[in-house]
């Protein structure tokens, strides 16, 4: 199952540190791993593993196990799956597994790194097991079979490695637990098929996929016996889908309407399966679908009151090796064992036997072509763009030149020490800092030529030039000369008459006289942008962008407003 190849990170939750309070409490460590998913796993491959020794072992060969009958009492025969064991609830749990997974996967991925990626994961465990398989038949120790035959040669090592024995007729099965791994094949490829209209619409590429699975069942006898076979895999699919379904209305991407409308749409293809005939062994498949789906719902909504254990992620972990290597390892030793070995007996070597074998492939292939699935479908890193240099502030004055370095003559300098060294510079002279000259520049305020205000004349019209309503300005750079009729004021060396002494002609009645300006420049001052006060904000920063706070009035608020109700003039900001 591409369920239980697929393995979450299990780098280990960084540690808290003790939180003040009760006496040694610590707060609860953070979850790396869905941990529904891991029990799942883990708990699947180990039905699976029980329900093969029961039923293709014990039955089959009527061994005499009245504890496996009373286990078989209240699991299997209530559940009217007396044919294949309660292990057959497990194969759809894991492909609820492959859709609610490995959907994400494939979208964070992308089609190419995706294909890389599954393509590791599965097919260098299965290059082990049918190795192994292949090796126990050169060597006359019969590995279980479907009742097909088991012809070995170049040809049936390669379709069984790839999975492409189960498209081919006459089937030739080595290793007869692998039928899932080709349904999970063709739910990869469907993924990749539609994963550009996936990416826009959900919605679209559900329906799309189910669309097909519907085309390929009612066309499953049209084509010929290669097309039929692959009917039959494509039956499972709908499972995948349901997974697939959940994952899309849990995450929002499509309404919960539309996933209640998909997902019975879904199931309907899973049962029209069991009644055009696709064969299935039994009826209970329906039944262990439905049971799988309300133990997956189950586990997801209480996902957030388990705990991560090192047990569960273990099992999980090591799920896809149990479930390829439990049937060729204990069919093997129990064919040596038995009957000179009591079966309780001959069952506790078997179990340790095949979790040794489990534990050599999981660290010496399972794991290391994780590893390398994940560095050879890792997104490429981006070249970091090149910093551009700083720029040094630009000094107001020409740099200081150094003063030169006078060469050491030879015949100073020792034998050894034959080049010169450049003089190092201090860091802080990379730092061009503004030097101040001797004559600093004047930074005062020139001021503004005199003005003169209007002068009352004799002929009260209120100019100071002759009443023609002009008023006189005194030249730059020379003596200041009053006008005609301005009054008289203390000359000065150059012969003219200083602003500030001045004095216009008094008016008739003597009701004005200008006011002198004892060195007051009144010339006019630049404008000076100021700067914009603080907006005060509506909420505390901690609450300005909670949305329950957006319209409760807060202290505040109208700040803004104007405080004068008479004027619609804005307040300046």
């Amino acid at each position: 199952m591409s369920a239980l190849a697929e393995q979450q990170s299990a780098a280990p939750a960084p540690v808290p540190a003790p939180a003040s309070g009760a006496a040694g409490a610590t707060a609860p460590a953070k979850k790396t791993r869905i941990v529904f998913i891991d029990i799942g796993r883990g708990l699947g491959a180990l039905m699976v593993f029980y329900s093969h020794i029961v039923h293709p072992w014990i039955y089959a060969k009527n061994d005499k196990a009245p504890y496996v009958d009373f286990i078989e009492a209240l699991t299997t025969n209530p559940m009217h799956m007396s044919k294949q064991g309660i292990g057959q609830i497990a194969v759809p749990f894991f492909f609820l597994v492959s859709g609610f997974v490995v959907t994400p996967i494939a979208l964070r991925q992308g089609a190419g790194r995706f294909a890389l990626n599954r393509f590791i994961r599965v097919y260098a465990p299965m290059l082990f097991v049918v190795l192994l398989t292949s090796v126990l038949l050169l060597v006359n120790l019969h590995p279980p079979s479907t009742g097909q035959a088991q012809t070995l040669n170049p040809f049936t090592f390669l379709t069984n490695t790839t999975l492409a024995n189960y498209l081919i007729s006459p089937q030739v099965v080595l290793v007869p637990v692998a039928w899932t791994m080709i349904v999970e094949v063709i739910f990869y490829l469907l993924l990749m098929a539609a994963l550009p209209l996936l990416r826009r619409s959900v919605w679209l590429a559900i329906a799309v996929e189910i669309t097909f699975v519907f085309v390929v069942l009612m066309s499953m006898r049209q084509l010929g016996p290669t097309w039929f076979l692959f009917a039959v895999n494509v039956s499972y699919v709908p499972a995948m889908l349901i997974g697939q379904i959940i994952w899309a209305t849990t995450t929002k991407k499509i309404p919960l309407w539309t996933g209640a409308v998909f997902g019975a749409c879904a199931w309907s293809l899973y049962v029209l399966a069991d009644i055009i005939g696709v064969g299935r062994v039994d009826t209970s498949y329906n039944l262990a679908l439905a049971f799988a789906v309300v133990c997956f719902l189950m586990g997801m909504f209480a996902e957030d009151r388990l705990k991560q254990h090192k047990v569960w992620t273990a099992l999980s972990e090591r799920s896809y090796s149990i479930y390829l290597l439990h049937m060729v390892v204990v069919f093997v030793l129990l064919q040596l064992l038995r009957p000179a070995v009591p079966l309780p007996l001959a069952l506790l070597i078997v179990i340790p036997a095949v979790f040794a074998v489990v534990e050599v492939s999981y660290r010496y292939v399972e794991r290391p072509s994780h590893a390398l699935a994940r560095r050879l479908s890792r997104r490429p890193d981006k070249p970091a763009k090149p910093t551009p240099p700083p720029v040094s502030p630009v000094s107001l004055t020409p740099p200081v030149p150094e003063p030169p370095v006078k060469p050491v003559e030879p015949a100073e300098q020792p034998a050894e020490k034959t080049q010169l060294v450049p003089p190092v510079r201090d860091v802080e002279d990379t730092i061009e800092i503004p030097v101040v000259p001797a004559d600093p520049p004047s930074t005062s305020r020139r001021p503004a030529p005199p003005r003169v205000r209007p002068m009352a004349s004799g002929n009260g019209t209120g100019n100071g030039n002759g009443g023609n309503g002009t008023s006189w300005t005194p030249p730059r750079g020379g003596p200041v000369l009053p006008p005609p009729g301005m009054g008289a004021g203390r000359a000065e060396p150059g012969g003219g008459v200083t602003r500030s002494e001045w004095t216009a002609s008094p008016r008739p009645g003597g009701s004005h006289r200008a006011r002198p300006e004892a060195g007051v420049d009144r010339g006019p001052e630049p404008s000076v942008r100021r700067p914009m006060p603080p907006r005060r904000p509506s909420a505390p920063p901690e609450l300005r962008d909670q949305p329950d706070q957006e319209n409760q009035g807060q202290p505040g608020d109208y700040d803004d407003f104007p405080r004068h109700g008479n004027s619609f003039r804005p307040t300046p900001r």
